[in-house]
């Protein structure tokens, strides 16, 4: 599966947990119409975070994209673009859900 193919377009970004002992980042993202599901990245080596909102406030995701093999990009409707470079990604429910 490509990330870019996760139904993740108007999902909730609504939250962030970066473990920094693990090299990982957990995205939490709720679908629209679905359960919480945790975007993972492991072993990541590089993580930009901005919240400028250059297009007004939002946590809603816009696109998410792999521009080469393992760097990411997730575009928020806020305009905001968070880059992730990371070895591996996975895709799951988020557990107790």
């Amino acid at each position: 599966m490509n990330i870019d193919s996760l139904p993740l377009h108007d999902a909730v970004l609504s939250g962030i947990n970066i473990s920094w002992e693990t090299d990982k980042c957990d995205f939490l993202v709720s679908p629209v119409g679905g359960e919480a599901h945790l975007l993972v990245f492991e072993r990541f080596t590089n993580l930009t975070l901005p919240n400028k909102k250059h297009w007004g406030r939002s946590c809603s995701i816009n696109t998410i994209l792999e521009t080469k093999p393992g760097t990411f990009e997730i575009e928020l409707q806020s305009g905001d673009v968070l880059h992730i470079k990371a070895r591996h990604w996975s895709y799951r429910a988020e557990a107790g859900t």
